[in-house]
């Protein structure tokens, strides 16, 4: 998964990610490069909340409803755990970069 961008408001940037996967801190700074692109951001984390999947976990449990007997509460549904374990890094921008391509030397 490693750091996706949920969205920008602003100089807000709110970036999902796994922290099983990535260890960021407030105050670290990242480079974000868009894909296929030489434009880019330079964020710094600011504070970082919980992701929810609220409707997630509802539609999971009305499918299950539908399809069988009803749901245990105590049963968590599958592929919810990795799920829950998301965060949202909440980051400003710091400065909008353009990378230069490397010239070809002859």
């Amino acid at each position: 998964m490693k750091i996706q961008i949920k969205q920008i408001k602003g100089d807000i940037v709110e970036l999902v990610f796994n922290p099983r996967e990535e260890d960021l801190r407030v105050g670290e700074n990242l480079t974000l490069r868009e894909n296929g692109s030489d434009r880019g951001l330079i964020v710094q984390v600011i504070e970082f909340r919980t992701v929810s999947y609220p409707s997630l976990v509802q539609e999971m449990l009305q499918l299950v409803a539908e399809d069988g007997p009803a749901p245990n509460p105590a049963l968590e549904p599958e592929g919810l755990s990795e799920k829950s374990n998301l965060k949202l890094a909440i980051a400003k921008i710091r400065k909008v970069v353009q990378w230069q391509q490397p010239m070809a030397v002859a």
